[in-house]
């Protein structure tokens, strides 16, 4: 989010140089709102008793005799230490962060609402079935619970920090809609085709289509495999077991049939929403950026030394502080089918149940699928009509009113939406900049519309709870089938010595498009034609490998029969690397997947550090350089010189090839797929993309790798050191937390409270330690990495291990706000206790929830 206008801090600032303390002046006020975790406090939320169990690290275990009591006790733990986080979150999904930060924010809030999250949301909330309405609302009665004893500062330091500029705020009741409008959150930074279809169009229009499309290579099937290596689709539905008949029928590009002066209007709409779309808080991370992604694996007690399985699961997301997830315990006090939870795993601030974890029975994981689930569509639009098919129909239209910090009277603003979507070209108009389009003849004006599967209401929530009380495999994929975006990869494991995968979520049938290429929203024959049904979804159960992994490869081959995806998803380095682990050892043991966690070998430098050996350099200063890397061995430890030179080298490559002919808003960020760009373009010496446009000369491939390991070589002197035993990857390579909100205030003190960190780190995007960095920023600082790691033993649960990237607490200074950041960062694990007798044997705080 862009920085925080400086008038909005400027008097706690002056505060904090008339106290001279501002670090004591946090821990005395940042203490009023620690929660207490001893003795016993009335819950009026509560039916009965509930008892709230934490570890050395703060982790609670709860404890209760019904469901609704279970997640009323966790909705007022989840808001003792992290509300601010969840009242901010609610804050962006609603599109109400004008309200906390001020006109700078109009913009950012036009967008959401225009996206209609919350407006989804409240739909979704009025169809929830029974047993899910009832925990959802004993949550927020638990949230609020917690609230009605507390304001300003006691809720948390951030609002006496916003306090101290004058401003006075008292948050809402928090609601079942609050909850339910995290998953379009979820679903909007994890569902980045948009970003795909907008450079594409911009790209081809600047390039030409066909070179276009060399910045998103073919994935190679053929090395690096799918996630689903066998099955086919027969009589309605999937069979692992059964041979694949036909290819998938791919659609071809859409026909252009659109006028110069409509392309020109399509290419400034694309432009305006990509700007805006930067604007935006992510709250999971950027998929533009090429860092967010995961990995899972499991492997099947045939092939471990335990004899059971072993699940292992690390999200790659935005670094963020505090951590996008928590650790969190839910256990039915007697587990019956009245309560029907226990339940370990890593839960959502603000979100009932655990999203990714274990119950007694099974474990599981989530990694992102990339499935297609977003188009977008040219819009004909004249006044408050749009084109469909040979006539124009009617805009539906939806009024909100914003409140802006600072203005006594809301603003009001309009959204309007086609058959296929909200107008996201739009938000301009609403945000005071007027178009300059010239309409056409008939007086229509092109429009740009949204097509998402998360526009549509769904159950998600309801799978949630039904993954978390499943028994078997059977189970687990009947809970699957609710889940609606978005859409992830699932791996199963249990203690019957099964594994599988699933792949959930609504995925549409498209008519004509290739969900890439922009669609003529006036030709109804580019409209969806419904979602694939769930019974045809891959799945998989004890495939003969003895293992699955999923790191955001394809899902399954080109045999399948139905588009699933488009050609955003991972190239298979981090992928290839695991199932290789995997098969260096003839049985895995919980220490060998415990440290694969850790594995930096970037696969993808094999490709490419031969051919900068290869090339003469006849500048010693800059082949002393070029030697670092003799004999490296491929891996990115913080260490490594080799691994420091490697990166900046790759860096330049990437500048000196593309940045002269791309708008720099599409500049390369240096992510996975860039590697794979790059290795298709190593074996193309006289390919255009090598040649520098800005000069008279006619550079091919090594003449670019020159140039980038003579500017490497000049960088990192400035950056480290004359001297190459100087360099370490670490030294450029670090990771900071920063506050989602008041982490770039502009305001170095607050920021010392907020932010933790640098730390050196090993890692790099495209290895399994994915610690990835975007190259655009002119550093090579952590973006996205693993969130949190997941290692669950099915032999003794109470042998797991995983560790948060932060902390459990949201609160500045308490000390479990970042007392897992040194370990994460170390890439160290704790264990992950879930028995009752173990949970009581590790816990040093014990607290009592009465009810009234």
């Amino acid at each position: 989010m862009r920085r925080l206008p400086r008038w909005l801090l400027f008097t706690a600032f002056v505060v904090v140089l008339a106290v001279s303390a501002l670090s004591s002046l946090a821990v005395v006020t940042a203490r009023e709102s620690f929660p207490q975790t001893n003795g016993g406090v009335v819950v009026p939320a509560l039916n009965a008793k509930a008892t709230v169990l934490r570890d050395a690290y703060g982790v609670p275990h709860i404890y209760a005799d019904s469901p609704e009591d279970l997640f009323a006790a966790q909705g007022y733990v989840a808001a003792q230490d992290r509300f601010f986080e969840m009242d901010f979150r609610r804050h962006v999904t609603s599109g109400r962060l004008s309200e906390l930060f001020g006109p700078d924010q109009f913009e950012t809030d036009v967008y959401v609402r225009t996206l209609g999250w919350r407006h989804t949301a409240e739909q979704e909330a009025r169809q929830l079935s029974g047993s899910t309405k009832r925990y959802l609302e004993a949550y927020a009665a638990g949230v609020n619970a917690w609230m009605d004893t507390r304001s300003g500062g006691e809720l948390s330091l951030e609002y006496a920090v916003l306090g101290l500029t004058g401003k006075r705020y008292q948050p809402d009741p928090w609601t079942v809609t609050d909850s339910l409008a995290w998953f379009k959150a979820m679903s909007w930074d994890l569902s980045g085709n948009r970003l795909q279809e907008t450079e594409m169009a911009t790209l081809g229009a600047t390039v030409g289509a066909q070179r276009a499309a060399e910045l998103w290579p073919t994935y190679d099937l053929e090395n690096y495999p799918p996630i689903v290596g066998r099955g086919a689709i027969t009589k309605g539905a999937f069979d692992p077991e059964a041979s694949a008949s036909s290819p998938a029928e791919v659609p071809d590009p859409p026909a252009r049939d659109t006028t110069a002066a409509e392309s020109d209007q399509a290419t400034t709409a694309l432009e305006s929403i990509r700007r805006i779309e930067r604007s935006l808080p992510r709250l999971l991370g950027d998929l533009g950026s090429g860092g967010l992604g995961s990995n899972s694996f499991v492997v099947s007690g045939d092939r471990t030394t335990t004899g059971a399985p072993l699940l292992a699961n690390d999200p790659h997301l935005s670094t963020s502080m505090p951590s996008i997830f928590g650790q969190v315990g839910l256990h039915c006090i007697a587990r019956d089918e009245s309560c029907p939870f226990d339940v370990t795993g890593f839960a959502f601030s603000g979100v009932p149940g655990v999203i990714i974890g274990h119950n007694t029975d099974i474990a599981w994981g989530l990694t992102n699928a990339y499935v297609d689930t977003q188009d977008l569509y040219l819009e004909r639009v004249r006044g408050q009509e749009v084109q469909y098919g040979e006539n124009f129909e009617p805009l539906t239209n939806r009024t909100e009113q914003v409140s802006v910090s600072g203005e006594p009277v809301p603003r009001v603003i309009t959204v309007r939406s086609t058959r296929h979507g909200p107008l996201l070209s739009d938000v301009d108009g609403q945000v005071g900049r007027a178009t300059t389009d010239q309409p056409a003849p008939d007086g229509s004006v092109i429009g740009v519309s949204l097509r998402w599967t998360a526009n549509d209401p769904s159950t998600t929530v309801e799978s949630l709870f039904g993954m978390n009380k499943a028994k078997n495999f059977d189970e687990f994929r009947a809970a699957a089938k609710s889940w609606g975006s978005p859409s992830q990869n699932l791996t199963y494991a249990d203690r019957f010595g099964n594994i599988g995968y699933q792949l959930p979520g609504d995925i549409p049938i498209r008519g004509k498009g290739d969900g890439v290429a922009l669609n003529p929203g006036w030709d109804p024959s580019y409209d969806w034609k419904g979602m694939i049904p769930y019974e045809e979804l891959p799945w998989d159960l004890n495939p003969p490998s003895g293992y699955i992994v999923t790191a955001n490869q394809p899902i399954i081959g080109p045999d399948y029969g139905r588009h699933l995806s488009a050609s955003d998803s991972s190239y298979g380095w981090r992928s290839q690397r695991i199932e290789s682990l995997i098969n260096s050892v003839e049985q895995v043991s919980p220490a060998d997947a415990e440290s694969w966690f850790a594995d930096d070998t970037l696969t993808i430098a094999s490709d490419i550090v031969p051919a900068l050996l290869r090339v003469r350099v006849r500048d010693p200063w800059v082949s002393e350089g070029q030697r670092v890397l003799v004999g490296w061995d491929y891996r990115m430890e913080s260490e490594s010189a080799a691994a420091a030179y490697f990166a900046v080298v790759y860096k330049q490559i990437l500048i000196k090839t593309f940045n002269d002919e791309l708008p720099e808003d599409y500049w390369p960020t240096g992510g996975e797929r860039w590697y794979g760009v790059l290795r298709q373009l190593m074996n193309d010496d006289d390919n255009r993309w090598w040649d520098d446009v800005t000069t008279p000369e006619t550079e091919k491939r090594d003449d670019i790798l020159l140039a980038a390991m003579t500017q490497a070589r000049k960088e990192i002197t400035s950056r480290l050191s004359q001297d190459p035993s100087g360099w370490r990857w670490g030294k450029l390579h670090t990771v900071e937390l920063e506050h989602q909100s008041l982490g770039r205030s502009g305001i170095a003190p607050v920021e010392m409270i907020f932010n933790r960190g640098p730390r050196q780190v090993d890692g790099a995007g495209g290895v399994v330690n994915a610690m990835a960095f975007n190259i655009t920023s002119g550093n090579y600082a952590v973006t996205a990495g693993p969130t949190m790691r997941m290692l669950v033993d099915l032999d003794q649960l109470d042998r797991s291990r995983w560790i948060n990237q932060s902390g459990v607490s949201g609160h500045a200074v308490h000390p479990h706000y970042d007392d897992q950041f040194a370990l994460w960062a170390d890439n160290r694990t704790i264990e992950m206790v879930s028995s009752r007798t173990r949970v009581q044997q590790s816990a040093v705080d014990e607290l009592v929830l009465q009810p009234i």
